[in-house]
Parts: structure tokens; sequence; C-alpha cells
């Protein structure tokens, strides 16, 4: 088992490359989720939520209702606030999808966005890639099919993604180095 990115869910190995798929059962039933459910999937603190709606990272619920997208938002920011500021996670939403607010302005759904992430991670995890030029490769055959809506827009994900999957494999790094700390030196 591991655990999906960003959440605190474990799901069997070779389902990362479902990315948001493990989660989209979750909404077929329900009308969204409470902030309560999105805190224990995501494994923060509804405070930490909140701040995020309020600065504006994170749209805000309907009729105290959080749907995929808010869920996928959340779960990116939690998923790279180990290795990126927030600030800077901030600047890459915005920089790919704009106002959190406004789903007019995106290029792509932050569900889809995260799916993305996910495969990505999941191919260079498996080849132990953890060069910029590598991951990029994997970046953009992942987006190969992706269907720009305006010239650029490809790129604009590259980018982003190949950040995006920097920070993670780095936040592994960091992770795994804090163990060995605390298990041999500490």
């Amino acid at each position: 088992m591991i655990k999906l990115p960003g959440t605190s869910m474990e799901i069997e190995e070779g389902r990362l490359i479902y990315g948001f798929a493990n989660l989209s059962p979750l909404f077929s039933v329900t009308g969204g989720l409470t902030l309560s459910q999105i805190c224990e999937i995501a494994g923060t603190e509804l405070t930490t939520v909140q701040n995020w709606i309020k600065r504006g990272w994170v749209a805000h619920p309907e009729n105290k209702r959080y749907k995929e997208n808010h869920l996928a938002r959340i779960i990116i920011l939690n998923t790279l606030r180990n290795c990126l500021q927030l600030e800077q996670i901030a600047v890459i939403l915005r920089y790919v999808n704009g106002s959190a607010d406004d789903r007019n302005d995106d290029i792509i759904p932050d569900s889809t966005l995260y799916s993305y992430l996910c495969i990505i991670v999941d191919k260079v995890l498996a080849q132990n890639i953890t060069d910029e030029d590598g991951i990029r490769a994997h970046v953009s055959e992942t987006l190969a099919q992706y269907d720009e809506p305006y010239e650029g827009a490809r790129e604009k994900l590259v980018e982003a993604l190949t950040v995006m999957t920097l920070a993670y494999i780095a936040s592994q790094i960091k992770l795994r180095a804090e163990t060995i700390f605390a298990e041999s030196i500490e």
C-alpha cells in the first residue's frame, strides 16, 4: 500500500496512475463533501483549509459542500507544501488556472491536473528519474493527447507539472532523509 499524494488515503500499488479517479467515487452519491470530510481525506486541519479559502487559493464551497475541483486543489496544495512555499504553489495554480473562484479562465480542471501529476510521479518513481530533463520528457509525453484551449496552454502545463513533480520528488527525498535521521542518527 502507498499513500495517494496529498491525502491520508492508502491505495494499492499500481493505482497511483488513476490519480483523482481514486477519489471520484466519493462524490457519486453526495452533493459534495463537507469540510470535515475534505480535511479527513487530505489529512489537514479545518483551519488550514479555511485559511486557503480566505487567501483565495481554494474556491468558496457551494452551499457548504465541496466539489471535485475543491478537493483536487486542496490535495495539490497539500502535496506540494512540504517542499514549496504556499505562496509559490498558489502562483503555480494561478499560472495554470487563474483565479480559484473563476472556472472560466481554467486551461484544465484541477482534478485532471492532479491526475496528470499522479501519472507522472508514478512513471518517474518507477524509473527512478530525478533530473529535470527526464521529468520534463515524461511530462511532455503524458500531455501528448492534451487538447489545449489556446496556443501555449500545453507549454504552461509542461512548466507547471515539471515544477510540481520536482517538488514532490524533493519532498519524498526530504521525508526519507528525516526517517533515516530519526532511526539512525538522533
